[in-house]
């Protein structure tokens, strides 16, 4: 035996064919509305998508502008600047630091000038042409440098602390055959020995320094012996 199903609809489940069509005329429309609405939304979104591209568009554009006019600022003064070296010729100067290196030289001592017996006495040191009387009547010469000049007496008489005298050391006048014609400025220490000045300014013309010289003249005074006293 089979079994036979017949579908039954009651009244109480089934929807009307108007409600039918009202409900799905209602859901088109709620859906056309959902669509108008997403359809706006897109549009609004898209709308703001395009004002925010065109204020980025605009802010690059206007920093584009801006770095443009300030390197055509930048530009214009470097041309200027040129224009105003050009023409007045002048430039500016580099900085740079500069090491000296010289060297600072250790001073040149100059060695003593010597002392000269004109330095010492003045230009007439000695007699210019000392003389003696020959056995016949006539002149010969001594050498000057026993004949100090009264001035030179007076300097060495200084340096030893004695007193000048005159006194004829080779030949007193009427004593002897060869007279001499000037007489000896001679010197005497207070020991009472005698020096020739003129032998202690030959000391001068050697190219000696002066404390050479010095020496030279202390060895003259004390080498040289006092007067034998008489009884």
């Amino acid at each position: 035996m089979s079994l036979h199903v017949t579908h039954v609809v009651t009244t109480s489940l089934a929807v009307p064919e108007p409600s039918r069509r009202r409900v799905a005329a209602g859901g088109a429309a709620a859906a056309h509305s959902a669509a108008k609405e997403s359809s706006a939304t897109r549009a609004v979104a898209s709308f703001d998508s395009l004002m925010a591209s065109s204020s980025a568009v605009d802010r690059s554009a206007t920093q584009v502008a801006s770095g443009s006019e300030k390197r055509a600022a930048a530009a214009a003064a470097i041309a200027a600047s040129s224009k105003v070296a050009a023409t007045t010729g002048t430039t500016t100067p580099a900085t740079a630091t500069t090491v000296s290196t010289q060297t600072d030289s250790p001073a040149t001592t100059q060695p003593a000038v010597p002392p000269t017996a004109q330095s010492v006495f003045g230009p007439d040191v000695w007699m210019t042409n000392p003389t003696g009387l020959n056995p016949d009547g006539t002149d010969f010469q001594y050498n000057p440098i026993y004949f100090a000049t009264p001035s030179t007496a007076q300097t060495v008489a200084q340096m030893v602390g004695g007193t000048v005298v005159i006194d004829d050391q080779f030949c007193a006048p009427g004593t002897g055959a060869f007279p001499q014609n000037q007489p000896n400025y001679m010197v005497k220490m207070p020991n009472g020995a005698v020096i020739n000045p003129g032998l202690v300014a030959s000391f001068y013309t050697f190219g000696f320094s002066q404390s050479q010289v010095d020496t030279m003249v202390a060895q003259e005074a004390a080498d040289t012996p006092p007067p034998v006293q008489k009884a």
